[in-house]
């Protein structure tokens, strides 16, 4: 799977090198009749930020201000106007920039829940792939942790969506005044929730931390006026507690978790269930 995904990264920066190489080529040769198509030179800055990211935009940048550097040393006429290759160069940079902020506030609402601010589904898949791609057994393990609401639907029958939104981002609150950092709170639509928390000493640590999300829950008495009595079934689903683990993809450790929290919520409300490999809840 490395493998796999470093070719498309790989062949991502070539084609980003290459882009910008061939302008500044033509300009080189052309002189001042290929000045027109400096248009090009922005044209590449901008599919590389808004169709592959930052890092791209960054690289695509570079090329760019070196091909230009080059040019003011080596070809006639833009020696004879180091002005104006000075002004595209900050134009180039100045683009970059902007383009960076642009790109970067996108990727943080393309990855966040609008209700309450927190990580949504897409950026919890990458967290996870990044846990279990770097663990380190000196540390402790990881464990995610897949939340449901007991008793939201009555509320938000009962006293509304504007209540039961009040009470999702009450919750999703509490969730991060505990969060360390380096962990992840996500949404995950409706009334469920996950945490991926880093560096946790086995059972006990997760267990910890499903207790410390049960207190939250126990605190919320009152929201917009009216009594609540909300709790939570949580499933929980250590991260690299055996080889198998290292097969296992994303979405199957998701399945994984989503599996012990229904198992909780079978036996009951305002429980927590770890994931075995045998089915049987703990």
């Amino acid at each position: 799977a490395t493998a796999a995904t470093g070719r498309p990264r790989l062949r991502l920066t070539v084609t980003t090198i290459a882009d910008q190489a061939l302008v500044m080529t033509a300009l080189a040769l052309g002189g001042r009749v290929a000045l027109p198509l400096l248009w090009v030179v922005f044209w590449f800055l901008v599919g590389a930020g808004c169709r592959h990211g930052k890092r791209p935009l960054l690289l695509s940048c570079a090329v760019a201000l070196a091909g230009v550097a080059i040019l003011m040393h080596v070809e006639p006429w833009w020696r004879e106007n180091l002005a104006v290759g000075l002004g595209i160069m900050l134009s180039i940079a100045a683009t970059s920039v902007y383009l960076m902020a642009l790109v970067h506030r996108l990727e943080r609402q393309a990855a966040t829940d609008p209700l309450t601010g927190l990580s949504n589904r897409t950026r919890l898949e990458q967290a996870i792939a990044k846990a279990t791609a770097a663990r380190d057994a000196d540390k402790g393990q990881s464990v995610l942790l897949f939340i449901d609401l007991d008793g939201f639907k009555y509320v938000n029958d009962a006293y509304g969506h504007a209540v039961g939104d009040e009470l999702l981002q009450c919750f999703a609150n509490g969730l991060q005044t505990r969060i360390r950092r380096g962990d992840t709170v996500a949404r995950l639509g409706g009334d469920e929730f996950a945490v991926l928390a880093r560096h946790v000493h086995g059972d006990a640590g997760a267990r910890a931390i499903a207790d410390g999300i049960h207190d939250i829950l126990h605190g919320l008495r009152e929201i917009g006026g009216h009594p609540v009595a909300v709790s939570a079934s949580i499933g929980v689903r250590m991260l690299g507690t055996n080889s198998a683990d290292g097969r296992l993809d994303v979405h199957a450790l998701m399945r994984q978790a989503d599996s012990a929290m229904y198992r909780a919520k079978a036996n009951g409300t305002d429980k927590t269930s770890f994931f075995d490999e045998t089915g049987a809840g703990v």
